[in-house]
């Protein structure tokens, strides 16, 4: 795979080289800092960017794992780090985080914030209101769905790698493909390239779990639709918000190369797809709680620079998407209240459908290059 880019000022085209890391331990610091890098959004359907990780996670009876995760939603991630140079990158990484979700398993919301605190010096819930707007957060749905998700064993176990091997590829399709665990398993390929003083990242997500699965049923998630969606919403939500909801889905209808929908266990969502080189792209979702959420593709750098500044530049003339803007030039999980922006601001809409729909356009220019 070859990689050009160049500066919009210049001319020509220069190709990027691949830069290894230095250790795994200097790839389990990224993550850290930007858990919103790992695209969780395509592993399971409807679930939002982590937004706190807490390195070397003690287990007892097991050791640390690399990284413990949450999403503001309160969906867990166990990852562990390998680079291709490690043997145990091959069969031994297997059980290795097959074990630290045993271990997990089972555990209670106050021994992980126990582990949390001992960690970071602060409590879980405290590290995750700081990172999201903590008046959009509900605090006690987090809690709840920590709960669930401990009782359950339904975690997201990720490998992370800088290049991933045709063994543990395979193994995580057996995994993913026979049977119905209560969690996924997936690996996620960090391949990092720099030219000059620009660095990339290029993420790839590898043994994607099936939309619906007989699992989704036993762990209390359903797939939703348009029916039990807009019920939910009507039932949760003001006859704005809901109104300012519908536009969006009409016009998503209408725009959106794919519409998919999300298999959360307490709210529904519904996400707009812009498919490229058979890729589906998730640009952003809208859940039964009135929020829209910018998702990895735009929060952890997965389209090009030049693109997500003409997105946030389109978005830049209301002062409601400041905030966002922000954060997703930061590598951070971004979102907004309906009933903050839309509502309040309803020409506001328009410029957000303008923005997308020129990301469109530049995403789709980009990759007939």
């Amino acid at each position: 795979m070859r990689i050009l880019v160049r500066n919009t000022a210049a001319q020509d085209w220069k190709l990027v080289e691949p830069a290894e890391y230095n250790n795994e331990a200097e790839l389990q610091r990224l993550l850290a800092e930007s858990p919103a890098l790992i695209s969780v959004g395509e592993i399971r359907e409807g679930i939002g960017p982590l937004v706190v990780a807490v390195s070397e996670f003690g287990l007892p009876g097991s050791g640390s794992t690399d990284l413990l995760a949450f999403s503001a939603e309160g969906a867990i991630a166990v990852i562990e780090c390998k680079l291709a140079n490690n043997a145990e990158i091959k069969r031994k990484v297997v059980g290795q985080i097959l074990e630290y979700g045993a271990y997990l398993w089972g555990m209670t919301y106050e021994d992980v914030d126990a582990q949390v605190y001992q960690r970071r010096g602060a409590r879980l819930a405290d590290l995750v209101s700081q990172a999201v707007d903590e008046e959009a957060w509900d605090e006690e749905a987090f809690r709840s769905n920590v709960t669930h998700a401990l009782k359950r064993g339904d975690f997201l176990l990720i490998v992370t790698v800088d290049a991933i091997n045709e063994e543990l590829n395979r193994t995580i399709q057996f995994l993913n493909g026979c049977g119905s665990p209560t969690f996924t398993f997936s690996a996620l390929e960090m391949r990092r390239f720099h030219n000059g003083e620009i660095e990339m990242l290029v993420p790839y997500v590898h043994g994607i779990a099936p939309t619906t699965s007989p699992a989704a049923t036993e762990k209390g998630r359903q797939q939703w639709n348009e029916r039990t969606f807009f019920q939910t919403a009507h039932d949760e939500l003001s006859e704005e918000v809901v109104n300012v909801i519908q536009a969006l889905y009409d016009w998503t209808k209408k725009q959106a190369d794919d519409i998919g929908w999300g298999t959360g266990k307490y709210g529904g969502s519904f996400i707009f797809y812009y498919r490229v080189n058979n890729n589906h792209n998730s640009i952003f979702y809208v859940t039964t709680r009135g929020i829209l959420w910018f998702t990895n593709k735009l929060s952890a750098g997965e389209i090009s620079q030049a693109a997500l500044m003409e997105f946030c530049e389109t978005l830049g003339s209301y002062s409601g998407f400041a905030p966002i803007i922000e954060k997703l030039t930061d590598a951070k999980a971004a979102y907004i209240k309906i009933q903050e922006v839309f509502v309040k601001q309803p020409e506001a809409l328009a410029q957000f459908k303008s923005a997308v729909l020129r990301l469109g356009k530049h995403l789709h220019a980009e990759a007939e290059l």
